[in-house]
């Protein structure tokens, strides 16, 4: 099987998850406790405009953009603000200590409860997905036959009492498209059957590793419908703000910026600098 054509490291690997106790939930199912309501569409507000203060301007220069509006850079008379105090001496650095057992175990407990996948899918039934063992370091990869896309934007879940958090990153393919287009480019997908999942990177013995597919795949059967009408909204949320977004393209304008010396600027040797040539 060829690599993923979607790289992710997971990355938010220090958020900890919310506590079941924080919650109150059933013992007995894996479901979602949340609303699962997509955010409808509100077009943004307009641009407000740029208003600048009225003081002393010492330099001015502008440049023209790419867009054929201009730069404008001003220097403006002293900063007002307080000045900064100087910056506190480090920290001595502390020998590090051993982790008490309650420590250890805080830590094992986000390490099982916070799942960062990265995933490829196809046609929404077959899912490449690849994650990275919190523990060991250890990247793995698996085939899982469902769409595990579903989950996309959850935030959390809940199994058994406990509450998991889940940041998913991933990108849909129609190989059909594929075939018709790019055949070449098309991924060797293993045959595997709806619900099944194949580890093809890392210990498929390690269930501390492995064990989070098959929560998933649990939760994506139990609340399969939900999961639907949810993505189906966001999906439709989506697309009204593409539309808006291409019916109302940025406008190129000129921009200003203020910039005013403080502490250590070379510009503050003189306390009444006269405009120079050019400046406004």
């Amino acid at each position: 099987m060829k690599p993923l054509p979607l790289v992710f490291l997971a990355a938010l690997a220090g958020v900890s998850p919310v506590r079941s106790q924080d919650v109150e939930v059933s013992r007995d199912r894996t479901f979602i406790p949340d609303t699962l309501q997509a955010p409808v569409f509100i077009p943004p507000a307009p641009v407000v405009p740029k208003r600048l203060p009225k003081i002393r301007i010492d330099a001015a220069t502008t440049v023209p953009s790419e867009s054929g509006k201009t730069l404008t850079l001003h220097r403006g008379a002293a900063s007002t603000l307080p000045t900064l105090p100087p910056p506190s001496p480090p920290e001595t650095a502390k020998p590090p200590r051993e982790l008490t057992p309650e420590e250890n175990a805080s830590i094992a407990y986000e390490r099982r409860h916070n799942l960062n996948l990265g995933a490829t899918i196809y046609d929404h039934k077959v899912s490449q997905v690849q994650w990275t063992d919190q523990a060991s370091g250890i990247i793995y990869q698996a085939v899982c036959g469902f769409d595990i896309g579903l989950l996309a934007g959850i935030g959390s879940f809940v199994r058994d009492g406990e509450t998991y958090s889940v940041f998913l990153m991933h990108s849909d393919f129609d190989t059909t498209g594929i075939r018709r287009s790019f055949r070449e480019y098309l991924p060797d997908i293993p045959e595997i059957a709806p619900g099944q999942i194949l580890i093809t990177q890392g210990d498929p013995k390690n269930p501390a590793a492995t064990a989070a597919l098959e929560i998933i795949r649990d939760l994506i059967t139990a609340e399969k419908n939900r999961l639907l009408a949810y993505q189906s909204a966001r999906l439709q949320q989506q697309r009204e703000s593409a539309a808006w977004q291409k019916a109302h393209p940025p406008v190129p304008r000129d921009e200003t910026f203020l910039l005013r010396p403080h502490r250590g600027s070379r510009y503050l040797a003189n306390t009444k600098p006269e405009k120079a040539e050019g400046a406004r």
